[in-house]
């Protein structure tokens, strides 16, 4: 009786935030002008190839116009593949209890047997799950809970995942998640020095992690009084390493300084580039970095700095903690 009355409770509870991260959702689409997600109504469902050594994904195309019925058609397809040459991504004996939609967040919780499962099958359930559900429109985070629980693993709480906490390459192939702890730096307010900012991602083995730590500062700081290091638009064309070396081409919008007060110094920022590379890599023993612009190394950054050269770590511009 107890059990069913928590059962009872937890569902009023689960109906009610329910309605709220609907109304919130409907609003923030009409307010923000949100583009849909899914284009053309279609999802990524993410699964595991037959070896559940990586991660693979089919389209997907609900028939409910709904958000709890897309919702539960999602997480259906999910659960079970409708084709041979894919496993789900949810180990047999895992139970998903309950899903709660808050205003920009999905809830997922499960069943104890989830503590039990080995780091790769657990990282590529919590990707792929992640990935799949963050297409939602106006989700912009999932929570894991394990019987109403906070997700606890070692000694770490995995606190809500965003679209920067697995880092999908583009193209189908999807290896085995990698754990990184990447330092990366930002120039201070006044632009003078560059400040210390970590984060921590799970990242496929398909990627370059130099690639990742450049492509993760272009997404700017999450911390106060930084600036970002280049414009909206930037890309990475790029990333080689070689010999100790690592080369890396900008398109053409990195040359554009991002409007600010104070605009940091051109060769500010290049540390910044430079000792991220190098203190996030520290397995690939990086000595030095090149840039180009457009595929070519003879162009000022910015106007300012000479970019044929080979650029080494910068301690002295680190502002002190």
């Amino acid at each position: 009786m107890k059990r069913q009355r928590l059962h009872r409770a937890a569902a009023a509870v689960f109906a009610i935030l329910l309605a709220i991260g609907l109304a919130g959702c409907t609003r923030r689409q009409e307010e923000a002008g949100d583009v849909v997600k899914a284009p053309g109504g279609k999802y990524l469902i993410y699964y595991t190839n037959l070896d559940g050594t990586a991660l693979v994904r089919h389209s997907y195309q609900p028939q409910s116009e709904d958000f709890g019925g897309i919702l539960q058609e999602i997480l259906d397809a999910f659960r079970t593949p409708d084709t041979s040459d894919v496993r789900s991504a949810l180990p047999e004996g895992i139970t998903i209890n309950s899903t709660v939609t808050g205003i920009n967040e999905i809830g997922v919780d499960f069943s104890v047997d989830y503590l039990s499962l080995d780091s790769t099958r657990e990282l590529l359930l919590r990707g792929a799950l992640v990935n799949t559900l963050l297409q939602l429109p106006g989700v912009d985070m999932v929570r894991f809970t394990v019987e109403s629980q906070s997700l606890v693993l070692g000694d770490k709480e995995i606190g809500p995942m965003t679209e920067d906490t697995f880092i999908v390459p583009k193209g189908e192939g999807i290896n085995s998640y990698r754990n990184a702890e990447l330092v990366l730096y930002f120039p201070s307010a006044d632009g003078r020095s560059i400040k210390r900012e970590t984060r921590t991602v799970y990242y496929s083995s398909n990627l370059n992690k130099e690639r990742l730590a450049i492509e993760q500062m272009l997404k700017g700081p999450r911390g106060e009084h930084m600036q970002a290091v280049a414009v909206e638009g930037t890309l990475v064309q790029d990333v080689s390493v070689s010999n100790g070396f690592c080369i890396v081409d900008f398109s053409e919008e990195v040359n554009s300084t991002p409007a600010v007060e104070a605009a940091a110094d051109p060769e500010t920022v290049i540390y910044a580039f430079t000792n991220a590379i190098i203190d996030s890599c520290p397995e690939d023993q990086i000595t030095g970095v090149r840039f180009r612009i457009g595929g070519s190394s003879d162009v000022r950054f910015r106007d300012q700095v000479n970019l044929d050269q080979i650029f080494s770590r910068n301690a002295e511009l680190i502002q002190a903690s």
